[in-house]
């Protein structure tokens, strides 16, 4: 990826991520921001629950008709929607100009997928981006696998002490973990949930999500 591409990542676990997405909306009003996801379902449920909080959200995965996907990308490239949370299947080939912000509200199975990703902004005129993603403790093993692909460590950022305890950056500690077995059982002092959007383990457990087209 460009060097103009500022690559950042919070270590956090499943259930704080919807809660820290949540609070970087509030500081700063979301414009030009596509957030992916691994998943389908994911993916819907995330941008229900961000409309349900008011933003101004699409989704965008292969579920869709062709007519319905350009319909939603051509909405977000005028402006008149902020976020398009979105699978893989737009993290290639997309080139829209001015995207402000590229979310990995979690990490994708691939090295090359994360450099797609992160790839859609960076483009407009002054040629900078944000790169932002979210690293739970069984994706820790993952993620460090895409820092030895890139050459580099990727800057954390500190989570706020509001959000509760958060994991050390220890991707050995976490290396055989198995897609949801064996993960710490924390959840950022919000107690249990039975949304999906905390993390990745329901996927998981059902076996690696397949890459869409």
């Amino acid at each position: 990826p460009p060097e103009t591409i500022m690559q950042t990542a919070y270590v956090c676990y499943d259930m704080q991520k919807l809660r820290i997405l949540e609070d970087l909306f509030s500081q700063s009003r979301p414009q030009r921001v596509i957030i992916f996801s691994s998943s389908k379902m994911k993916v819907k449920e995330l941008a229900s629950t961000l409309k349900r909080m008011k933003f101004n959200v699409a989704a965008m995965h292969s579920d869709l008709e062709q007519s319905q996907r350009e319909e939603v990308m051509k909405e977000f490239k005028n402006g008149r929607i902020d976020i398009l949370v979105a699978t893989d299947v737009v993290s290639r080939g997309i080139d829209i100009n001015d995207i402000k912000l590229v979310i990995n509200f979690d990490i994708p199975h691939d090295p090359e997928d994360y450099v797609h990703r992160i790839g859609r902004t960076a483009r407009g005129t002054n040629g900078e981006g944000l790169a932002i993603t979210f690293i739970s403790t069984e994706e820790q093993f993952q993620f460090k696998r895409i820092e030895e692909f890139l050459d580099k460590e990727v800057y954390k950022i500190p989570v706020d002490s509001k959000f509760g305890e958060t994991p050390l950056y220890e991707p050995e500690k976490y290396s055989n973990m198995r897609r949801g077995r064996g993960r710490p059982r924390k959840d950022g002092g919000k107690g249990k949930s039975n949304s999906r959007l905390g993390g990745n383990n329901d996927q998981r457990r059902r076996g690696r999500p397949r890459k869409e087209a």
